[in-house]
């Protein structure tokens, strides 16, 4: 008479593999994220990584098959965590304007998160070596995406004029961004607190809503 076969149980505490494994990649790309964004991708190496965040080299090549694919990992992953803090955002009580008004400073917060200018800098400065992988995604973007409902809803309240939204809403955030994201790339501090972007907002804010030519 045989015996009956008790399943077996998973001991107490553990976790799935699907979930150790998820919790693996995603201690690789943090700690990936943290050393290419502190010395660079010339001065950061798999070997580093794999040190750093207790996984075996191989185990981080069976995921990434290059230094090249795990720093692109790495940019979705900031990425990703960029666009959780946009969806995260607390709505806005007032009018389409001060909806996009608050939109717009919350975009300028989120370029200038360290890691975010740190790899950016390098995607920059190593643009011949990430050339030769395969092309970026031609899909949509979120972050654009909402700042275009943003300016329609403006236009449609007689906030904004009529005219093309999407091209609208790229000049906007390019006017607000491009001068502080620049200087931190280049290495300055000139807008690393929160006052000096408050500053540097209001005065773009001003502009952008009543010109800066004298009738």
């Amino acid at each position: 008479m045989t015996e009956d076969r008790k399943p077996r149980r998973r001991p107490a505490g553990g976790r799935p593999p699907k979930q150790r494994a998820e919790e693996a990649g995603m201690r690789i790309l943090e700690t990936a994220t943290h050393l290419f964004a502190s010395r660079g991708f010339a001065g950061t190496s798999v070997e580093q990584v794999a040190s750093a965040c207790g996984a075996g080299k191989d185990t981080i090549y069976r995921r990434f098959p290059s230094k090249v694919a795990l720093f692109e990992a790495v940019v979705e992953h900031v990425r990703d965590r960029a666009l959780d803090r946009l969806n995260g955002l607390a709505p806005v009580d007032g009018d389409a304007l001060k909806q996009l008004k608050a939109l717009l400073r919350a975009y300028l917060s989120i370029n200038m998160e360290p890691d975010l200018v740190a790899l950016k800098r390098i995607a920059f400065s190593e643009a011949v070596v990430f050339a030769k992988s395969s092309a970026a995604s031609s899909g949509s973007d979120p972050f654009m995406e909402r700042l275009v409902e943003a300016v329609r809803a403006a236009q449609a309240d007689g906030f904004l004029r009529t005219g093309d939204a999407p091209s609208m809403a790229s000049h906007l955030i390019h006017s607000l961004v491009s001068l502080p994201t620049t200087n931190a790339m280049l290495g300055g501090s000139d807008y690393d607190s929160p006052e000096a972007l408050d500053a540097h907002f209001a005065v773009i804010w001003l502009w952008m809503t009543e010109g800066v030519i004298a009738r």
